[in-house]
């Protein structure tokens, strides 16, 4: 008659085998005797033995119940089966190169080649540590070193490729013991000066330094600003002014160039005069004209005010127009004739003795010297008086003309 055997977990599945009479059951690593088989004494043997050995051999057991242990002999471990494979038993963690296939959410196992140890989350192994593999270092390492004072200071390595390219402190301090690239180690993140070139790239919400300057000592470029230092453009393309860049002062061979780039307009000096803004200087844009105590000059060169000079050059051309001239002692005015030579007529100034007036005759006529050799007619004379030489017959003969009364 058939008999049943039952697994401990009813909600298996199969959860039992039928044993029927005179057969060996073989669906399990062990064997299952019916009733009546002959030779059972050997097979009886056999099951308690391979119960054992827990199934040693160096090929895992093939038809496998789930919590069955194997013995694997090549590695010599000790493994259990989960259902679908035989995973370690017992806190053995798998030491190979690649991931165990199979493996289960919360599985260990470690890497041969780097010596990591890594946990499976269920869709990708995970590294738990150490942070530096048997290769360069890479990753974060926790240290305490003890700095200039011997007080003990908890630090962060941060490697990379075999590289120390930062520490990471909660104060700063010199280290006791020096660390290449780190006289010292600032509060924050204090990147290696060995190599030099291993910076911060990107953008930071806040920095204290930048190149070793104070974040204050620098000027705001989009936004207005102050400096006590001397500020220096030292380039000949110099600086502009304006939202259009209107105002622009550049350097060339010949000096400095001061101008206006929007077409046609004005350059205006101003002065606080006594809390009035006034304008002292103006160059009009248009006109190319300058105008001196005018902003509306109507000449190359328009003053409004006195000037003051210590010597005119070149000709003056136009007509001068003014209520009085004043030349001091020995002054000249010099009359050019009708071509530039060594010829010319001069009015000087004699030192007057008294307070002397001559009042040019509102009459039209020729001005007599002492030295006229010419002769004298009563149109050279503003009031003239006459003097006739008769002949006998009464005929004028010779008239003398001389200033009236």
């Amino acid at each position: 008659m058939a008999y049943t055997v039952n697994k401990t977990n009813s909600a298996a599945s199969p959860n039992q085998y039928i044993v029927q009479d005179g057969v060996v059951n073989t669906q399990t690593d062990l064997s299952f005797i019916g009733k009546g088989y002959a030779g059972y004494g050997e097979l009886i043997a056999e099951n308690f033995l391979h119960l054992l050995e827990n199934f040693a051999s160096p090929t895992e057991p093939t038809k496998p119940v789930r919590g069955q242990l194997y013995y694997d002999s090549d590695n010599n471990r000790l493994k259990v089966y989960t259902g679908n494979l035989f995973v370690p038993a017992g806190g053995n963690v798998p030491y190979q190169p690649t991931q165990p296939t199979g493996i289960q959410q919360g599985d260990l196992w470690i890497d041969s080649d780097i010596g990591q140890l890594f946990f499976y989350d269920g869709s990708q192994s995970v590294l738990v540590g150490p942070p530096a593999s048997t290769g360069n270092l890479n990753g974060f390492i926790f240290e305490v070193v003890t700095d200039s004072t011997t007080a003990s200071q908890p630090i962060t390595k941060w490697y990379a490729d075999g590289t120390l390219i930062a520490i990471v402190s909660d104060t700063e301090f010199t280290p006791q013991t020096a660390i290449t690239g780190f006289p010292t180690v600032y509060k924050g993140i204090t990147f290696t000066t060995n190599p030099a070139d291993i910076k911060l790239h990107g953008s930071a919400t806040n920095a204290d330094k930048l190149g070793g300057i104070a974040a204050a000592s620098f000027l705001r470029s989009d936004a207005n600003d102050t400096t006590t230092g001397t500020l220096g453009i030292v380039n000949d393309s110099g600086m502009t002014v304006g939202a259009d860049n209107d105002l622009s002062i550049t350097v060339d061979s010949n000096g400095v160039i001061f101008s206006n780039t929007a077409q046609n307009t004005d350059i205006t000096f101003k002065v606080n005069d006594g809390g009035t803004s006034t304008s002292v200087l103006m160059i009009d844009g248009n006109e190319s004209r300058v105008g001196i105590g005018t902003t509306t000059p109507t000449t190359k060169l328009d003053v409004v005010g006195t000037v003051n000079a210590t010597a005119f050059t070149g000709p003056l051309t136009g007509a001068v127009t003014t209520s009085g001239i004043q030349l001091t002692t020995n002054g000249t005015i010099i009359f050019e004739g009708s071509s530039n030579n060594d010829f010319e007529t001069t009015l000087t100034v004699a030192n007057p003795t008294a307070d002397r007036t001559i009042t040019i005759p509102n009459v039209t006529g020729t001005v007599v010297t002492t030295g006229d050799s010419g002769t004298v007619t009563a149109a050279m004379l503003a009031t003239s008086t006459s003097l006739q030489i008769l002949s006998s017959t009464g005929s004028v003969l010779k008239t003398i003309y001389g200033a009236g009364a």
